[in-house]
């Protein structure tokens, strides 16, 4: 009995603080706190993955940049190795078939160095050294040296090797121009027989090689080496910042040649001088920076290209936009954490309220005085009964006095039409406002019928029931007024969006002719640049001039369209109508997109006869209207694809004539889905930023209002991957004359 005693006590307290447990997890405060933190945590982890998702993004954008750093370096090196090696070729052919090619401070020969070494902006001599050791000929302007250069690597290499091809070697300091570093690229110079006759030598500038990597600003990104194979270094950018004078002496370097041609990767580099770009900090006196390390072997030529970057530099980004997430991610978590406390703490007061509404609910009526509705209950003649205190508050009256008063003093119309209407209803100063009025059925004693037809005189009558059952009816008014301001505010929200649409189109009706103008002097600058009024230019400023050009055209080409679909959309838009020979414009618009259809491979079948019609209607706009079909015709179809223009003359049954041209395409069609925004302004198919065709999406937009303000009507049919006809269709009042022979019909419509 002991037992059972003291056990007793403690099953009561478990099962108690069960109970409390039960109730302090299921409270909406807990829940709320704990929504809360949970919503932190989230945040938190959301920006912490983004944090490192974008370290890995830098990392990998910075091998990239590496790599290109790599790859620009390789494709300048092999260039010049290429250039220089066939340079020595045709200079060997050309000392053998010259009669003075083995012949001692020829001028000829001189002149011909002369002119090879300035056409090939990397070299900064060319020297002609025969088997005796001594210098035949040489591009300098300074006289042929005397001392013999038998001790020079590129001679005896040449010499005692009897491979012809290119022959690279450590960088040396020039004997004919002083103090000058030069990389020599040299080729052994034999007979017909293959007898020895000495070397071809190429002295290559190593700063005219590096203009190219200079020019990207590598002091700013990371440095670049160019070394030979067995580990001497010929060119390095920027000058002693590795602090090594040979790859050999770099472990990392060589671990990754010994396994690959081209490898990235990680590892600390010997510094000689502050590394990264202007974001990292310096590091004083040298020392080892962790770096993104890319090596090249470049396949055919002896050369082995190392380019770094430092870890510092490819992640200054990343830590500007770490601390800046950070102290997002810390803002967001406060300002969670106090939005939390003060849902809880407004939470806590409602439950307060809610606790001295109820008690006074029990204490005065009950339900009704928690309504926020106005409670009206009247018995079968009419007579207010029960008025709440959202009743005396809504009408300005106290209960007392409205007790016993017909329902028609608060509400003229209650008696008339259907039931849950809107109504007006009348305060006690005399004043007009709208409410909502729903009445129902309450029997005494009997369960409350919903929305239960009004008694006698209100609304639809009903069949009186029996004298003797007690019946009360429940009205409930809601004041609307609110809600009136609320839809006449709509309305005039509305009104206002339009007009500032409107404002809009004006707007940038007016910005597209600002902007018209500095675009018309782009693009004649360009043309009076590229007929070389000015002066000479050379193919690669053409180019430029060209694509200024091309830009400018296409930039002002979306303006105008912009211009028009502003005008078309403020009402600004007014036609200039002339007499338009069809077969004109129709050659015209061919003619400006017959070189894109030819650069696709797409047919231009043209069906339209001579003497089609004469058309009233403003020449510019029909012109635009035709080239903005064909050319969405000619983009949206594939190579070996076909584009017909038909047109022709509609006969109705009074003999009037309409008009009729169709642009049909072997395209790829239009999705369903898309047809019914087909003629929406800046929608397009593909909406995605890389999608596959480019354009502005105004092209048809423009067309269909075009053609609407000539009367007419533009149409498409379109099956995916089949082909699409747009029609446009004009009114007989824009025929100006009906040929008796017109253009085939049948092909446009088939």
């Amino acid at each position: 009995m002991p037992a059972f005693g003291s056990a007793f006590p403690t099953n009561s307290s478990n099962a108690g603080l069960a109970r409390a447990l039960r109730g302090r997890l299921g409270s909406v405060r807990f829940l709320m706190t704990a929504s809360g933190l949970a919503f932190i945590l989230v945040v938190n982890a959301l920006i912490g993955y983004g944090i490192l998702q974008s370290r890995r993004e830098a990392l990998d954008a910075g091998e990239r940049a590496t790599r290109d750093l790599a790859r620009m370096l390789e494709a300048q090196t092999l260039r010049t190795a290429f250039s220089v090696d066939r340079l020595l070729s045709d200079l060997a052919f050309a000392l053998d078939t010259h009669t003075d090619g083995g012949r001692r401070g020829s001028a000829a020969i001189h002149d011909h160095l002369r002119r090879s070494r300035d056409s090939f902006g990397e070299l900064a001599d060319l020297v002609v050294v025969g088997e005796d050791g001594f210098a035949l000929h040489h591009s300098a302007d300074a006289p042929l040296p005397f001392f013999p250069l038998s001790d020079r690597t590129y001679f005896t290499n040449a010499r005692d090797r009897a491979s012809p091809g290119l022959l690279v070697g450590a960088p040396i300091v020039s004997r004919v121009m002083p103090g000058t570093r030069v990389i020599p690229l040299s080729r052994r110079w034999t007979d017909a027989s293959g007898r020895f006759r000495g070397v071809l030598v190429a002295l290559v500038d190593p700063t005219r090689l590096a203009a190219t990597l200079e020019s990207q600003r590598i002091d700013r990104k990371g440095s670049v080496i160019l070394a030979l194979e067995d580990g001497t270094v010929l060119l390095e950018r920027p000058q002693d910042r590795i602090g090594v004078t040979r790859l050999a002496d770099w472990p990392a370097v060589q671990r990754a040649l010994a396994t690959r041609d081209e490898a990235t990767i990680r590892d600390s580099t010997p510094m000689t001088a502050p590394a990264g770009a202007a974001s990292s900090a310096p590091t004083p006196g040298g020392g080892e920076v962790d770096s993104l390390i890319s090596v090249r072997r470049v396949q055919g030529y002896p050369f082995v290209i190392v380019a770094t970057l430092p870890v510092r530099a490819v992640l200054a980004d990343w830590q500007r936009d770490t601390a800046a997430w950070t102290a997002i991610g810390t803002v967001m978590t406060i300002a969670i954490a106090l939005l939390t406390a003060f849902v809880v703490r407004q939470h806590a007061r409602r439950e307060e309220d809610q606790a001295r509404l109820a008690r006074a609910s029990r204490r005065i009526r009950g339900i009704l005085d928690s309504m926020l509705d106005a409670v009206v209950t009247f018995d079968r003649a009419g007579r207010i009964v029960t008025f709440n205190r959202s009743a005396e508050v809504m009408f300005g009256v106290p209960e007392r006095e409205m007790i016993g008063q017909p329902i028609e003093a608060l509400i003229p119309d209650a008696r008339d039409g259907a039931n849950d209407r809107d109504l007006i209803a009348i305060r006690h100063d005399g004043r007009a406002f709208p409410v909502g009025f729903t009445v129902s059925d309450l029997r005494l004693g009997a369960a409350p019928c919903a929305a239960a037809p009004y008694p006698a005189g209100v609304g639809v009558p009903r069949p009186d029931p029996g004298p003797d059952e007690p019946r009360i009816y429940v009205g409930v008014i809601r004041d609307m007024t609110r809600r009136k301001q609320q839809e006449a505010e709509v309305i005039a929200s509305k009104t206002q969006a339009e007009l500032a649409n409107r404002a809009k189109s004006e707007f940038l009706a007016n910005m597209s002719h600002e902007l018209r103008t500095p675009l018309n002097a782009i693009i004649g600058f360009a043309e009076v640049l590229d007929s070389e009024f000015f002066g000479t230019v050379n193919e690669r400023q053409k180019s430029c001039i060209a694509d200024i050009h091309d830009s400018g055209r296409h930039l002002l080409d979306i303006v105008n369209a912009v211009l028009d679909m502003s005008k078309l959309e403020s009402g600004q838009f007014e036609l200039c109508e002339e007499p338009v020979e069809v077969h004109e414009a129709v050659g015209h618009c061919l003619m400006m997109v017959r070189d894109r259809a030819a650069a696709g491979g797409v047919a231009l079948n043209n069906l339209v006869a001579g003497s089609v019609a004469t058309l009233w209607v403003d020449q510019r706009a029909f012109k635009q209207v035709i080239l903005n079909l064909l050319s969405n015709a000619v983009k949206f179809t594939p190579g070996g694809g076909s584009v017909t223009i038909t047109a022709g003359l509609d006969q109705d049954g009074n003999g009037n004539g309409g008009f009729r041209l169709a642009v049909a395409d072997t395209g790829i069609g239009i999705p369903p889905e898309f047809m019914a925004d087909l003629f929406q302004p800046f929608r397009q198919a593909d909406n995605a930023a890389n999608r596959r065709y480019e354009g502005t999406g105004l092209g048809l937009s423009i067309s269909k209002n075009f053609i609407d303000l000539h009367g007419g009507t533009l149409t498409c049919d379109s099956t995916p991957g089949t082909g699409t006809i747009m029609t446009i269709r004009l009114p007989p009042s824009r025929v100006a004359d009906h040929p008796s022979k017109v253009g085939d019909w049948t092909v446009g419509a088939a």
